[in-house]
């Protein structure tokens, strides 16, 4: 689902913000090698930390798991907390890696 209204996808309407929270979780390589708008790795990092930090100041948390290797720097400041930052050096480690978000999460709650 998405996290906001509007094309091409459009989230539900959210009728408790203050109540609410909303997750991403950005699953990488990590390699930032090209984009439509440049080849160049340090200018998409660099619109990446800002994407980051538009995410958080948009009270959206946000896990980053990077698999095998990349700009681990880079994802370790993009997600919320240090405790959601993943470093996978194997393929077999996404279950585990998924296993601890998604126990993270289930320690939400619905309550009024």
């Amino acid at each position: 689902q998405s996290l906001v209204q509007g094309p091409p996808l459009t989230a539900p309407a959210i009728s408790d913000k203050k109540n609410t929270k909303q997750y991403i979780i950005l699953l990488t390589d990590g390699l930032n090698t090209q984009n439509r708008f440049t080849t160049e790795s340090a200018k998409i990092d660099e619109r990446t930390a800002k994407l980051c930090a538009a995410i958080k100041a948009a009270n959206i948390e946000i896990y980053t798991v990077l698999v095998m290797e990349g700009n681990a720097s880079l994802l370790r400041n993009c997600a919320s907390k240090p405790e959601m930052f993943f470093a996978l050096t194997t393929a077999g480690q996404i279950v585990t890696a998924f296993n601890a978000i998604g126990t993270s999460l289930s320690k939400l709650r619905v309550a009024q």
